[in-house]
């Protein structure tokens, strides 16, 4: 099992309220990859959801948005 933490580096402010975004410095979702390859997502913006996906990759590829600098940190085992 592989946990990482997930940032938008860019000022996301014309495209997401308040309620959608965190300051660029403080995370935006963390996530675990689970040994199965199942990944899930917990938002740690001020509307809090969590989602399940197939793997990291179909994550990612919805989420991970480099117009909005999306940086992935994962954690050390």
């Amino acid at each position: 099992m592989k946990t990482f933490t997930a940032y938008r580096r860019l000022d996301i402010s014309e495209t997401h309220t308040e309620f959608q975004r965190n300051d660029p410095s403080d995370p935006q979702y963390e996530g675990v990859v689970f040994t199965d390859g199942t990944c899930a997502i917990r938002w740690l913006t001020p509307i809090h959801s969590t989602s399940v996906w197939q793997s990291f990759d179909d994550m990612f590829t919805i989420h991970g948005h480099p117009e909005y600098g999306t940086e992935i940190v994962w954690d050390e085992p």
